[in-house]
């Protein structure tokens, strides 16, 4: 199948409070969106990636054109599924057979469960939806299966009643569409909700009322699907990130002291038989050679720390 994927990256963000969009807050030193980003140009071409984007629209654009994918923008914004309708429009009708959904907010999905729901749609459904199954689910959308064991509908959680909420299995906001079944229930959504809005949960069960097959996959890491709305979920996200770096690095023969107060950004190249003190800090594309060693609450900035170098205590290292 020739894929294309819609990034939707046009909220206001509010709860963020802030003047900056919410896609363009930094988790690891890069924006969120890029983050994003580098899952969506892996499974399509850059001119088959599509952001739709809102406020601060002209500061979005920019970062998605240095990424050479493209941009449209929905005014006013209506929705997620009003929000698909206006980056299928930015496409050629007969450019892509599969459409990728991903959010512009949910930075730690990993392309292997993208592309377990791309292999999925490829066997033959209409649509495939990524799922969780939590303990409390909160505030996202609840599955809904039919006694076959096939998913029928998705209900979001401020419009569901207390059976549909006590469901575990939850929306993760990741979708593949098949584009010939999509396009025809796409224009027949409605704003019958709470919120007055296009939803694109009310796409699944507009597929099942056509006849058509909607599929599942579950997340194998709930975290993946973790979104940011606020600044304490973006802490939340950086740790989680912050924490599989971490364990990356002492798998591969680094020594990380107090993983709890190092951090390391994702682009660092980190050597054999490094030793990282206490509260170290390395950002940028810093480069740390084997046997290095790295003293309690340094900063490396794009640095270049030699093999067998030692960088003592509080000391700030950036590119010369």
């Amino acid at each position: 199948m020739r894929w294309a994927v819609a990034v939707l990256a046009a909220g206001l963000g509010t709860r963020m409070r802030s003047t900056r969009p919410k896609v363009l807050h930094e988790l690891a030193g890069r924006p969120l969106l890029d983050h994003v980003l580098d899952v969506a140009l892996q499974v399509a071409e850059p001119e088959q990636v599509v952001v739709v984007i809102g406020h601060g629209a002209e500061l979005v654009a920019a970062r998605v054109g240095a990424r050479r994918a493209r941009t449209v923008v929905q005014e006013p914004q209506l929705g997620t599924g009003d929000a698909l309708r206006v980056a299928l429009g930015a496409l050629d009708p007969g450019s892509a057979d599969g459409i990728v959904v991903l959010s512009g907010d949910v930075p730690l999905l990993a392309v292997r469960s993208v592309r377990r729901l791309m292999a999925e749609l490829e066997r033959g459904a209409a649509a495939v939806l990524l799922t969780a199954v939590l303990e409390d689910g909160g505030p996202y959308g609840r599955v809904l299966r039919d006694p076959d064991g096939r998913v029928w509908a998705v209900v979001e959680a401020r419009d569901a009643d207390p059976k549909a909420l006590a469901v575990r299995e939850v929306n993760a906001g990741v979708y593949a569409f098949r584009r010939a079944s999509l396009d025809p229930v796409l224009v027949q959504l409605a704003p019958d909700n709470s919120q007055g809005e296009y939803y694109l949960t009310d796409v699944v069960a507009s597929l099942r009322d056509h006849g058509l097959t909607v599929e599942a996959v579950t997340l194998e890491d709930r975290d993946e699907m973790r979104g940011v709305n606020t600044r304490g979920e973006l802490a939340a996200v950086a740790r989680v990130l912050n924490e599989r770096l971490l364990a990356s690095l002492l798998e591969e023969g680094v020594t990380v002291v107090d993983p709890m107060t190092t951090w390391v950004a994702p682009e660092c190249s980190i050597g054999r038989d490094v030793i990282l003190e206490p509260g170290v800090i390395v950002r940028g594309r810093s480069r740390i050679g084997d046997g290095a060693r790295i003293g309690a609450h340094a900063v490396l900035d794009d640095a270049e720390v030699e093999p067998g170098e030692v960088v003592p205590p509080l000391a700030l290292r950036r590119r010369r």
